[in-house]
């Protein structure tokens, strides 16, 4: 009988090592309620966005230029994949074009009002770039697809449909450096959420 193989043994070992399973946590409840009005839902998600060191303004569809727009007033280079919002510059050659990028301004498919994050999917690495290389990054987001929890987030996405993902709650920080807090250290030194939505008009 022949020696079993070096993989054999590893993978015994391993298998051998494993802990015994354990039972699936309990489902965290939130205070968060998802039967909460939309208005209740955009004041938490307002709150928690804001502390998460973004800036939330909210208006119509028709004022997001404005609004947009008002969150660089001295960006020179833009680049929106919104309509409401003209680009400045020509469509990007690739991801390293956008490095001097000042406003990158997009939709999200849906907020999270218990942690003020958004959640964006796309297939375009032009704007999976963008999102991390401009200086400062504009997001809107309708009111009634803003969600109690993550919970319901995730009930509401297909992580399938797309090839890239991301929830983004505030803008780029660290305080791994000595323990002092750096803003835009990797990423964008300001996030606006932009909540549009006949909710704003006609609260609950």
């Amino acid at each position: 009988m022949s020696e079993p193989s070096a993989r054999h043994v590893i993978l015994h070992a391993v298998r051998a090592a494993r802990p015994p399973a354990v039972a699936a946590p309990t489902r965290r409840v939130s205070s968060v309620q998802p039967s909460a009005s939309q208005t209740a839902l955009l004041d938490t998600f307002a709150a928690a966005a804001t502390a998460a060191g973004a800036a939330v303004v909210v208006g119509e569809r028709s004022d997001v230029s404005r609004l947009a727009l008002g969150t660089g007033a001295e960006s020179r280079e833009v680049l929106s994949t919104v309509a409401e919002v003209t680009s400045t510059i020509a469509s990007p050659a690739g991801p390293h074009s956008l490095a001097s990028l000042d406003l990158f301004v997009c939709d999200a498919d849906l907020g999270v009002a218990e942690n003020g994050a958004v959640w964006i999917a796309t297939a375009d690495p032009l704007h999976r770039a963008a999102l991390f290389l401009a200086a400062r990054v504009a997001i809107v987001v309708r009111a009634g697809a803003i969600v109690a929890t993550l919970h319901d987030a995730y009930d509401r996405m297909d992580v399938r449909a797309h090839a890239f993902g991301v929830f983004i709650a505030g803008p780029s920080k660290t305080a791994d450096i000595e323990q002092s807090l750096v803003i835009g250290a990797h990423g964008p030194r300001e996030l606006t959420v932009i909540v549009v939505g006949d909710v704003l008009a006609h609260p609950d």
